[in-house]
């Protein structure tokens, strides 16, 4: 019987894992943050003055566990809370200088996994890969935000 190859989601997925993964074994020895928590400097880096919520959002994760993730971070100086200047309920998030120094090591790292991850190929395969997977968002973004108008 023929072997059947692996689906899409299937890839896409696990190579995600596997990219975590290894991110995760090169920061241990470099950085005080988990991936969580370079993934929360990441979004705020792109996203200044996000509140939790969009965060969570932007997470997936429900805004009880972003919140757990964010007392502690804010306890270890990554990050500060501010609250909305129009809406007391909302908190504002913002990266501190300590924070900002760190996410360009943990960018470092990322760079270096994904060196490994496309190790042998060439710099026009690099950028196709990206330019698809770039499409692939695109169109999941506009699934889900076509889903939620329906």
């Amino acid at each position: 019987m023929a072997k059947t190859k692996p689906s899409f989601s299937f890839l896409i997925s696990d190579a995600g894992r596997l990219v975590g993964k290894r991110f995760d074994q090169r920061a241990k020895s470099v950085l005080n943050l988990s991936r969580a928590q370079c993934s929360v400097l990441s979004y705020l880096d792109r996203n200044p003055n996000i509140s939790q919520a969009q965060l969570a959002d932007l997470l997936g994760v429900t805004p009880i566990a972003s919140a757990r993730l964010l007392d502690r971070m804010e306890a270890g100086g990554w990050i500060a809370r501010t609250a909305d200047a129009r809406d007391r309920r909302v908190r504002r998030l913002a990266m501190t200088d300590k924070a900002r120094e760190t996410l360009s090591e943990a960018r470092t790292v990322g760079r270096k996994v994904a060196d490994e991850a496309l190790a042998g190929f060439t710099a026009a395969e690099r950028a196709v890969l990206t330019e698809l997977l770039e499409k692939v968002r695109h169109n999941l973004i506009s699934a889900t935000d076509a889903g939620s108008r329906e």
